[in-house]
């Protein structure tokens, strides 16, 4: 029945994480030009490699302008959380982070939901990708649920999660996950320094050929076979943080992540 219940619930929580990465986008999107003006820099990863912004804390300050200029989108108690992060070199402390997350489950409770649950990692990082058990919902029910979650996402958490998940993992503000993955791999010596982006790509497209292969068959990478691609340790902590803070939760067992059921319906 537990596997069965994954199973109903996998193409859900795909869709849930596309969503929340296109979300993340958009907030970064918004000020693309800018960013490619002020924040394109050199990178002893890979040459020129584009930036978000010069910053955390530039980051930050354009979050703020941005709240301001769309007065009701973002909460004050989300905007203050930035605002002492400045006053701190860019850094959010783990309260004020699970505060802001405990605000956006307080927001979807106030919409009529259960409480939103995921994984949750090193230092207290959240995982971005949820499993919602949507089963027997209707297209109107779904479209009002994902309107409802961003809404609260953007409200309450979605800036404070961006700023915590770039000092766990994304310091230098990196566009591109990959470059800020190798980046943070290399910062926490987990590489040496002389690992490149695209020993990265090549490891990683061997890592997702045998994991597309087990996962056809039904078949999670429990002996390592997919992991034993990367020349590090997928499972080492430090790793998983640099791979979670910049949006690659896909590498760690979906069955091991809690489901959400945001309508407390019976499940079968």
């Amino acid at each position: 029945m537990h596997k069965k219940l994954r199973g109903l619930t996998r193409t859900c929580a795909l869709a849930f994480a596309v969503l929340a990465v296109s979300a993340f986008s958009a907030c970064a999107g918004d000020n693309a030009d800018a960013a490619k003006e002020a924040s394109t820099a050199s990178s002893s990863i890979a040459g020129m490699a584009e930036k978000v912004a010069p910053s955390i804390t530039a980051r930050i300050e354009f979050l703020l302008d941005d709240a301001q200029q769309h007065p009701g989108s973002v909460s004050e108690q989300q905007q203050d959380i930035l605002r002492r992060a400045l006053d701190h070199d860019g850094v959010i402390p783990r309260g004020d982070y699970d505060a802001a997350w405990s605000r956006y489950q307080d927001c979807m409770a106030a919409k009529g939901y259960a409480k939103p649950v995921t994984g949750v990692f090193t230092d207290g990082l959240r995982s971005n990708v949820m499993h919602p058990y949507m089963e027997g919902w209707t297209k109107a029910q779904q479209s009002k649920f994902f309107e409802d979650d961003n809404s609260c996402k953007q409200l309450e958490y979605l800036y404070v999660d961006e700023i915590y998940r770039a000092n766990l993992g994304n310091p230098n503000q990196y566009t591109d996950m990959d470059t800020a993955v190798v980046d943070c791999l290399r910062r926490k010596n987990l590489v040496d320094k002389q690992y490149t982006l695209t020993q990265f790509k090549q490891e990683d497209e061997q890592y997702n050929d045998v994991a597309v292969k087990n996962f056809t068959t039904d078949r999670y990478d429990d002996s390592g076979e997919a992991s034993s691609k990367f020349s590090f340790d997928l499972k080492d902590p430090a790793t998983v943080t640099c791979f979670i803070a910049n949006g690659k939760d896909y590498y760690f067992r979906e069955d091991t992540s809690p489901i959400w059921n945001p309508l407390n319906t019976p499940t079968p």
